[in-house]
């Protein structure tokens, strides 16, 4: 019960704070100039390229996060950062401890995902971090992301409507 209080303030936290950057004018990534029509259509057919474009990956967060599911695009961004730093040491121990704390234990606000055999491996290693502690929880993630999240934004109206839009340009 205390897991689900915790999820739902989370929720509502990021809720307000999105409405209020829409509100100020951030999230402006469905303008016609922003996106090209091929841009948009590429993420269609190539999930990569969307989860790899700053723009793509912004819009696909903005859905992620409407639909309870932004901390497993949140988590995947953050172990793909963790992993260009090529860390050791003190650094590796920090970041690996502060995304273990923020996505994967029991008690994360943005607990992501995993089954517990890949949730309990990672909180094993985490006493002695390296740098692929969370390749296989990503992996998950990454699956996760492509097969459900994916095709439902896909099929959202907001992403429809900036193909079409883009048509007409």
């Amino acid at each position: 019960k205390q897991w689900y209080q915790r999820r739902v303030r989370a929720h509502h936290q990021t809720n307000k704070r999105t409405k209020d950057m829409s509100r100020r004018g951030i999230f402006k990534l469905r303008s016609k100039s922003s996106i090209s029509r091929d841009q948009a259509v590429k993420w269609e057919s190539n999930f990569d390229a969307l989860i790899n474009d700053t723009k793509g990956v912004q819009l696909f967060t903005e859905f992620a996060r409407k639909h309870h599911a932004a901390e497993n695009i949140e988590f995947w961004l953050a172990v793909k950062e963790f992993r260009k730093k090529n860390l050791s040491g003190e650094r590796l121990n920090e970041t690996a401890r502060r995304i273990y704390r923020t996505f994967v234990c029991n008690q994360s606000e943005k607990q992501i995902n995993i089954n517990d055999v890949i949730r309990k491996d990672v909180q094993k290693n985490i006493l002695a971090p390296t740098m692929t502690i969370f390749n296989e929880a990503q992996d998950k993630i990454y699956i996760l992301m492509k097969t459900d999240i994916y095709p439902r934004f896909l099929r959202d109206e907001s992403y429809l409507c900036l193909t079409r839009s883009s048509t007409e340009n």
